[in-house]
């Protein structure tokens, strides 16, 4: 899974205020500019807001990457992509956003830093991650658990549930797998 100067990484994109699908794109091909060693992107879901909250469906993926940097460097990288795409931070939890770029997985590893904690904190906890995540890589495990992420997909309590269904390429909805 990683080799001995790079990790591999999984992130989150999100999107809600339109063009949603066009800031999704731009965000993966800066990303790509990045991070180009063993890229792919998962296909795109159309997901119900966290918390029903009154806001826009979001456009939702996952990306696996490789990269020589450290996890602060990433996040660093990540908040100018985030910038270059145009969302302005107000500092507002569960706002409507332009694009939001996390870091979910850093290989097997847990990380805290001041700035950050990986995996991301509601990992477990939020469908529209874990099944592009799935869709990436079906064999993932939660770091320091050994628990299927598949198996956390299914322990989500329904009122968590956003319901994340994927967008064909013709822009029809196609049923998940999960």
């Amino acid at each position: 899974m990683e080799t001995a100067d790079k990790n591999l990484i999984f992130l989150s994109l999100g999107s809600n205020i339109a063009p949603r699908q066009q800031y999704v794109s731009k965000s993966i091909h800066l990303l790509k500019e990045n991070f180009p060693d063993r890229f792919s992107v998962s296909s795109l879901y159309l997901t119900e807001p966290f918390q029903n909250q009154p806001q826009q469906a979001y456009i939702n993926c996952a990306v696996r990457c490789q990269t020589h940097l450290q996890p602060e460097e990433v996040l660093d990288v990540i908040t100018e992509i985030e910038h270059r795409v145009g969302r302005k931070r107000n500092g507002v939890k569960w706002e409507s956003r332009i694009i939001d770029i996390d870091i979910l997985l850093w290989g097997v590893e847990f990380i805290e830093l001041p700035r950050l904690t990986i995996p991301h904190y509601d990992l477990p906890n939020r469908d529209f991650f874990l099944i592009p995540l799935l869709e990436l890589d079906n064999a993932l495990v939660y770091p320091g658990s050994g628990l299927a992420l598949s198996d956390l997909l299914g322990k989500i309590p329904h009122s968590l549930r956003t319901h994340p269904v994927r967008i064909a390429a013709d822009d029809q909805a196609v049923p998940s797998t999960y």
